[in-house]
């Protein structure tokens, strides 16, 4: 089931529930003329959105912006859930109500295509239809009224009989063609052909399939290969990730290069998609000449070159590669906003690309893009990390108790620092430690406590534990034994085990990394280094204790 996006518009729809059927029915009706107007590259102040649905203005709202994305499917959801609480009667409404497949058959589309309709502002209500079922309509004044907004958007996907013969022919020989002598597959074909003439992949489909269906004995797409199945998708994915070319991957499997390119970009494609972006919106974002304001802003607040002494100042008791954390200076407030504002506007500009891209039509260029958006945000990302890390050490040292590990928590307040970057929310004023250390308190106490509960040990660096638990420090021979010790027990574990156990813990004279990080190096999802390192850990406290 759909989830709303703005906790604000989840609040909403929960109060209609509760005004009178009549002016349910009447907001109803202003929110699906909202719906109508709303442009997902825009933002929105919640007071306006509950003044048009209501006509009412609240008197306490927040004034942060809300992107026109997340509106306009808040939107169709409260549309659907506050009509399903009127109980409507399709055949009791004073105008027909249009189910999905009657829309689809108007138009000569698909249903796939009607739910791409309603993301982009086409109002579905919940209706009870004569045979008794609830289930979605469509008011026949809210269909026309979307195609005289769209008009082009649906006339391209119904264009199926605007296709004049002689185009129809040239269709029929180029399939042919592509099915015969490339080797492509009937997807490959229907989307090579529909970016050549700029048609519907569902048009060149159609077309094609209606003239295999009255000559089969010379059916085109019978001559094309059959899709590659998951298992050869897969192969093929690791061979081209051990460095194969496409050329030889298109000879090894006996298709075309353009088959080949195609899995690939579907793969690119499907991890950017998996992606979970969210970004808080700001006016400036929807200017044309944003990205060159963004740029200059930051340019503007760059770091100092002289920094203050107490900025370098590095507790006594702090092991080596942590004190490196403390030159890594500190953020002024201009600049800090200025990095919040670069990092959530590329995280605009990743999520407004992404929504253009139509996947059947996605090209290397189109791929290549998100990817530079992914690298400028997590670029940006890093920079607030970095600066804020100290804040971390110093928290974490604050909770650190009889056996924990020092490094765990820092690697545990590491991630509640990430997450906070996340949800920041620079236009309110506040500074973000101030935001980062009520998150990291409260990531500790519930961390700490679960590890005390457990007694998790941790096993870590003795060098390290040795520095912080005796704030005298220890000699170079107890150190020297330490690390003996900390070899003989890690050449018991398996290469990965070891690896992962050096990188977290910075056992190897580095700095310690965060799960996400040990798994970005080694190619393993974070889930996976975490059960590595348990699995690794079991396994020391079990040579330890024999």
């Amino acid at each position: 089931m759909a989830k709303f996006r703005i906790d604000k518009i989840a609040e909403l729809s929960r109060q209609l529930t509760f005004t009178p059927q009549e002016a349910r029915l009447l907001q109803l009706t202003a929110a699906e003329a909202l719906l109508l107007e709303i442009d997902p590259a825009k933002a929105y102040p919640l007071e306006f959105l509950v003044f048009r649905i209501t006509g009412y203005r609240p008197k306490l709202v927040e004034q942060a912006l809300l992107t026109g994305l997340a509106v306009q499917h808040d939107l169709g959801l409260l549309i659907e859930q506050a009509s399903a609480t009127l109980n409507l009667r399709a055949d009791n409404i004073g105008q027909p109500v249009l189910g999905i497949d009657d829309v689809a058959e108007r138009f000569n589309v698909t249903s796939k295509t009607i739910q791409r309709w309603r993301r982009r502002g086409l109002a579905a209500r919940r209706f009870i239809f004569p045979d008794g079922k609830r289930r979605v309509g469509f008011l026949a004044a809210t269909v026309e009224r979307f195609l005289a907004i769209h008009r082009d958007q649906v006339v391209r996907a119904a264009n199926f009989s605007q296709v004049s013969p002689a185009e129809e022919a040239h269709i029929l020989r180029r399939a042919a063609r592509l099915a015969i002598h490339s080797r492509c597959s009937v997807s490959e074909i229907c989307r090579r052909i529909a970016r050549r003439l700029n048609r519907s992949p569902l048009t060149i489909a159609h077309i094609v399939r209606n003239r295999d269906q009255n000559h089969p004995d010379s059916a085109i797409f019978a001559a094309a290969p059959v899709e590659l199945g998951q298992e050869d998708r897969g192969e093929m994915l690791r061979a081209y990730r051990r460095g194969t070319p496409i050329a030889a991957l298109a000879r090894r499997m006996n298709r075309s290069r353009c088959a080949i390119y195609r899995v690939i970009i579907d793969e690119r494609l499907a991890q950017l998609n998996r992606r979970k972006v969210r970004f808080i919106d700001d006016v400036l974002y929807h200017q044309p000449d944003a990205a060159e304001v963004v740029d200059q802003i930051v340019a503007q607040e760059e770091l100092p070159a002289d920094r203050k002494g107490e900025e370098m100042r590095i507790p006594r008791d702090l092991p080596p590669y942590l004190a490196d954390l403390y030159r890594t200076p500190l953020l002024s407030p201009a600049r800090e906003r200025a990095l919040f504002l670069k990092l959530n506007f590329h995280k605009f500009q990743f999520v407004t690309a992404r929504r253009r891209i139509e996947p059947q039509l996605a090209r290397a260029r189109d791929l290549n893009l998100l990817e530079a958006c992914r690298h400028n945000i997590v670029e940006a990302r890093n920079q607030i990390v970095s600066a804020n890390l100290r804040l971390v050490v110093s928290v974490a040292r604050k909770h650190l108790r009889p056996g924990l590990s020092l490094m765990e928590l820092i690697s545990d307040g590491n991630l509640t620092l990430m997450r906070a970057v996340e949800s920041f929310d620079f236009h309110r004023g506040y500074r973000f430690s101030t935001y980062a250390t009520l998150a990291l308190m409260k990531g500790f106490a519930r961390s700490v406590s679960q590890m005390l509960s457990s007694g998790r040990e941790a096993i870590h660096s003795p060098v390290l534990l040795a520095s912080v638990a005796d704030g005298h420090g220890s000699n170079a021979a107890r150190r020297m034994m330490h690390r003996d010790e900390v070899s003989r027990l890690l050449s018991r574990l398996e290469q990965r085990e070891r690896d992962v156990l050096r990188a977290h813990y910075g056992l190897n004279e580095g700095r310690a990394a965060t799960y996400e990080q040990v798994g970005s190096r080694m190619g393993l999802s974070k889930q996976r280094v975490r059960q590595i390192e348990q699995s690794a850990l079991a396994k020391l406290r079990a040579a330890r204790a024999g």
